[in-house]
């Protein structure tokens, strides 16, 4: 089983998203605007949306000072953690900007596994608030970007092209390409690259609950509920527990 792998951009999330932690990436606090300092100690509080939203207005204003890779990486993350956690009406704006900041991210460095990602993510995030089969055309491009970090970094947040992949066609009815098998793969994948990322493990058990393999389920749910939270990702964490809690009770009820 791999070793975690650290990212490659400076101190990173969803997190998302399907959505991840800035603590695992290295960066020497001097060398970023005293802007995105506040705004890293304002996304700890995340959980708070005003708290989130003071961070990207930190971090825009760090990036207005010094428009650096890992400014535009915080604002993708930050605007995902957004869009999760905001009204349905909301979310397609934020989404949207998310979509923008990871285009920059792409733009300041065409080979960047976190600006591939981020903009699968918001692509795929946008699509689901928009509706799945409004927004079929997003899956083609969707692919496209993770199939482009898995080329720069398999392992970046987790092994996270592996599982939104595997979200993807978890999600996709069969005329479109999804299908269970192909879900579970990936999802797996993840895990040999993220064993100890407790999302892909919710998203694997919720794939082997559609195929009624309740044991592998069992056994996914179990490990999140006895998995330690990853230090920068405690939020993100306990809301795996409480969404492994959720289907575990839900299993053993339906068991009886």
């Amino acid at each position: 089983m791999h070793k975690k792998i650290l990212h490659l951009l400076p101190y990173t999330l969803l997190i998302a998203l399907l959505f991840p932690s800035f603590h695992s990436i290295a960066q020497q606090p001097g060398q970023l605007p005293s802007a995105v300092i506040k705004g890293d100690d304002l996304y700890k509080e995340r959980q708070a949306p005003a708290k989130c939203q003071e961070a990207i207005k930190w971090y825009e204003q760090g990036f207005s000072e010094k428009p650096l890779e890992e400014i535009a990486v915080r604002l993708a993350k930050s605007y995902y953690w957004l869009g999760e956690h905001a009204p349905q009406d909301a979310k397609l704006e934020l989404f949207q900007k998310g979509i923008d900041w990871s285009k920059k991210i792409i733009e300041i460095n065409p080979k960047s596994a976190g600006g591939y990602f981020w903009l699968g993510v918001h692509n795929g995030k946008y699509g689901e608030a928009k509706g799945i089969l409004k927004s079929l055309f997003l899956v083609g491009p969707i692919k496209d970007a993770m199939q482009q970090v898995i080329a720069i970094n398999p392992g970046y947040e987790y092994g996270g092209a592996y599982r939104v992949l595997g979200r993807v066609f978890f999600k996709l009815p069969r005329f479109a390409g999804g299908g269970m098998d192909k879900a579970i793969s990936h999802l797996k994948k993840a895990i040999e690259y993220g064993p100890e990322a407790t999302n892909n493990h919710v998203f694997l058990a919720e794939a082997y609950l559609s195929q009624k393999e309740y044991n592998f389920a069992r056994q996914e749910l179990n490990f999140v509920l006895q998995a330690s939270l990853i230090p920068g990702r405690e939020p993100e964490g306990k809301e795996d527990k409480a969404v492994a809690q959720r289907l575990l009770a839900d299993l053993n009820k339906n068991a009886r």
